[in-house]
């Protein structure tokens, strides 16, 4: 049959429709933006100052963020955007049509309380004087119906989906007369009168995460307050976003930044590889005792305290040390290695990798017990070699294993435990050791400015969430592998 024979399928007018008035008012919000967006008195001089929202956008203001761009803003106008690229190019995917549309109108709101609780200090407007204009109303309003069109797009997308499956059931002539599907309510329902000891079974579980993981996020409000534990959380002065510009303008912003990428970065390229390369080897052992042996070298130095290993690391990096008298012997000057900036992250890495490699190899051997011993008697008898039965059957074999552990390795790329940097690290080598979480220890702990800490903590926080999201989708759709 021809292309031009093909039945053409037929197009959802409705269902397009709702996705076009949804990207129509999103468009509109963007408008908005032209249109005045908030008034308030000059901090100094007398007289009502007008702002649209290209002003706060691009920083055409006074204050400290004169000439800035507005973070919450510039997010709320790149969520807008791709909600209408997600409604007239993705349409039948509703998750990124209604997420970037929630985040648009989310981050459009979070800008009102930044801009009440730092015009002062931001805006040069008097404290109190904000007052929110007709456009900043019209595009909170035109975001909402649009969230309200994409919510009703996904629900009569899902009843579409929902009848054809239950057409293509009820065709089975092999079906009972009197067959009914039951709905989701009904078959949890009976899940749980079937198997309640297993859903009693899990409940200390999830109360225990309802607890001490969700609970305690009733905290993350002191980023935006300026906490004192004499006024409690929500009776402390609230500031918006100022512990966060803080940050950012600080200079001690870009360093630990970088600080914490580079060495994550360093440790996901080589530390990542190593165990799985340690696993491969260690499979191909034919000899069960010197495997043991190799094992048992390798996962010892897990199980040894940190403090111990920080010491080692100390006593050998020294002059006086291991690694000295190795220089000495082979005619260079002895150097300290944690005395200088440039030798941080070489040392560091190689104490990971010298403590972890075994360890990290654990799992990757289990997943590789699992592969059909079948597969390589076919590929022997095919005439593959050990390189081709590795890189043709054990890879693809262990590849789900590796891409759940790449995703969460992307998922901490923004963290660092703090314990063994502070242990390593002095006033010699700040430059390269210096990460975001050794910085937070210091201004939460040492300095008790607790909102402070918080703020660069949920910033870090954001980012290693974002990472999670990208690398699970993209792992998605290269190796059919995902977390969810």
């Amino acid at each position: 049959m021809t292309s031009a024979a093909l039945p053409k399928k037929p197009l959802n007018m409705k269902f397009t429709g709702l996705s076009l008035a949804a990207a129509v008012m999103v468009a509109a919000m963007l408008a908005c933006l032209f249109l005045m967006f908030a008034t308030g008195l000059h901090a100094k001089e007398a007289g009502e100052m007008t702002f649209s929202g290209i002003d706060f956008l691009i920083g055409r203001l006074e204050g400290k963020s004169g000439g800035a761009l507005n973070p919450m803003l510039l997010a709320s106008v790149v969520c807008a955007c791709l909600a209408v690229v997600f409604s007239l190019v993705w349409h039948e995917k509703s998750f990124p049509k209604i997420l970037t549309s929630l985040g648009a109108l989310a981050l459009l709101l979070f800008f009102w309380f930044d801009l009440v609780y730092s015009a002062k200090n931001e805006f040069a407007l008097e404290a109190g004087s904000v007052r929110m204009a007709p456009g900043y109303f019209i595009a909170c309003a035109a975001l909402f119906i649009a969230l309200a069109l994409n919510a009703a797009d996904a629900i009569l997308l899902a009843q579409r989906q929902r009848a054809a499956q239950l057409a293509a059931i009820y065709q089975n002539e092999a079906l009972p007369e009197n067959y009914r599907v039951r709905s989701l309510p009904e078959i949890l329902a009976r899940d749980m009168r079937r198997h309640w000891p297993v859903y009693l079974l899990i409940l200390p579980t999830i109360i225990y995460y309802l607890v001490w993981c969700y609970g305690p996020m009733y905290g993350i409000i002191i980023a935006f307050n300026d906490y004192s534990p004499k006024r409690g959380i929500l009776g402390s002065n609230w500031v918006g976003l100022r512990w966060l510009r803080d940050f950012m303008r600080g200079p001690f912003a870009y360093r630990t930044i970088r600080n914490t990428l580079m060495i994550n970065f360093y440790n996901l390229v080589i530390g990542f590889p190593l165990p799985i390369i340690l696993a491969l080897m260690l499979n191909e052992m034919r000899s069960v005792k010197y495997k043991r042996v190799v094992q048992t070298i390798t996962y010892m130095p897990y199980f040894v305290s940190l403090i111990v290993v920080c010491g080692i690391i100390l006593d050998f990096s020294s002059t006086d040390g291991l690694f000295g008298e190795l220089q000495r012997l082979i005619g260079l000057e002895p150097v300290n290695l944690l005395g200088e900036a440039r030798f941080f992250r070489t040392v560091y890495i190689s104490s990971e990798l010298w403590q972890r490699l075994g360890w990290d190899s654990i799992i990757f051997l289990s997943a590789l017990s699992t592969i059909d011993q079948e597969l390589y008697e076919a590929a022997t008898i095919d005439g593959a070699s050990k390189m081709k039965q590795v890189w043709h059957v054990t890879l693809p074999g262990i590849l789900p294993t590796i891409a759940i552990l790449l995703i969460l390795r992307m998922g901490a790329m923004m963290t660092i435990g703090y314990e063994k940097i502070i242990l390593l690290y002095n006033g010699l080598n700040y430059e390269t050791s210096d990460v975001v979480s050794s910085y937070v220890y210091r201004k939460g702990i040492l300095d008790a400015d607790f909102s402070f800490s918080t703020a660069v903590n949920l910033f870090n926080s954001i980012i290693n969430f974002t990472l999670v999201i990208l690398a699970n989708r993209i792992s998605a759709r290269m190796t059919e592998t995902s977390l969810w």
